[in-house]
C-alpha cells in the first residue's frame, strides 16, 4: 500500500532541534516497514500549533495533495494529535481523505485500524481528549504571563533578531539581525513566504528556514522601516 508521512511540532525549539520530528519520523518509518507499505512523500510542519487551522498548515495542505496525486490509501502519523488538537480540522481532513479513498493511520492505533463504531468513538474520544489540552495548556500560559505582567516583567522570550540589553532591560539587535532586514527586504519586493525561505536557505543563511518562521517574522516586523528605525534607535 501506498502511503503518505506527516510531521509535526509546534515550537520553534522543536523545530531547531528536530526533538520530536526524528520520533515522528521512526515511527512512522518502522510502521511502513513492519507492514510493507511504501512511503511516497514526507511531509513537515515545523514549528505550527496543532490547534491551527487547515489554512495554516502548508505542509499539511501538501499532503493531502500527494495523497491525491500519488493514490496513496493512507495518510499516516504517530499520533492523531499530530495531525490536529482541532476536533472540526481533523473532521475536515477525514472527510477530505475519504473522498480521495484514503484514510488517517495513527502507527499507535488509535481506532485508526478500521471504522467500526467502536474505532470511530475511540478517534472522537481522543479529539476531544487533545482538544481538552490544548485548552488547559493554553489558560495556564495565558495565567502565567499575566502575573509576570503584574510583577512587571518582560514576558516571552525575545523575538528572533533581538536581544535583551543587560544593562536596561530593552530589546537591541542581535547577532542574527542581519537576516530580519534581508526577509524584510526581500518582502518589500512582494515575494511570499515560501520563496523567501528558498532564498535565505539558497544564501546559507544561519538557522534553518521555513515559510512559517518568515511569517513570523514579518507579522512582527510589519515594514522594513520599522527594521531600520530599530536598528538605529
Amino acid at each position: 500500500m501506498d502511503i503518505v508521512g506527516y510531521l509535526r511540532v509546534s515550537t520553534d525549539r522543536q523545530e531547531a532541534s528536530g526533538l520530536g520530528l526524528e520520533a515522528q519520523h521512526a515511527d512512522i518509518f518502522t510502521y511502513a516497514e513492519r507492514h510493507g507499505h511504501n512511503i511516497v512523500a514526507w511531509h513537515t510542519d515545523a514549528g505550527v500549533s496543532g490547534t491551527s487551522q487547515l489554512s495554516e498548515r502548508p505542509a499539511l495542505i501538501q499532503a493531502l495533495a500527494s495523497v491525491r496525486t500519488a493514490g496513496a490509501e493512507a495518510l499516516v502519523v504517530s499520533k492523531l494529535d499530530r495531525l490536529s488538537r482541532e476536533p472540526l480540522v481533523y473532521l475536515t481532513i477525514e472527510n477530505l481523505l475519504g473522498k480521495l479513498g484514503a484514510s488517517i493511520v495513527s502507527t499507535s492505533g488509535e481506532g485508526t485500524q478500521d471504522d467500526s463504531p467502536q474505532s470511530v468513538l475511540m478517534r472522537r474520544i481522543l479529539q476531544a481528549v487533545a482538544e481538552n489540552e490544548a485548552s488547559v495548556i493554553s489558560q495556564r500560559i495565558k495565567s502565567a504571563l499575566a502575573m509576570k505582567k503584574v510583577r512587571g516583567e518582560r514576558v516571552g522570550r525575545p523575538p528572533y533578531g533581538t536581544r535583551l540589553n543587560d544593562e536596561t532591560n530593552n530589546l537591541m539587535p542581535s547577532a542574527d539581525f542581519a537576516n530580519v532586514e534581508r526577509v524584510m527586504k526581500l518582502r518589500s519586493k512582494n515575494l511570499s513566504f515560501a520563496k523567501i525561505a528558498d532564498i535565505m536557505e539558497a544564501e546559507g543563511a544561519t538557522d534553518s528556514w521555513s515559510h512559517t518562521k518568515v511569517r513570523r517574522i514579518v507579522k512582527r516586523w510589519k515594514s522594513l522601516k520599522r527594521v531600520r528605525e530599530f536598528s538605529n534607535a
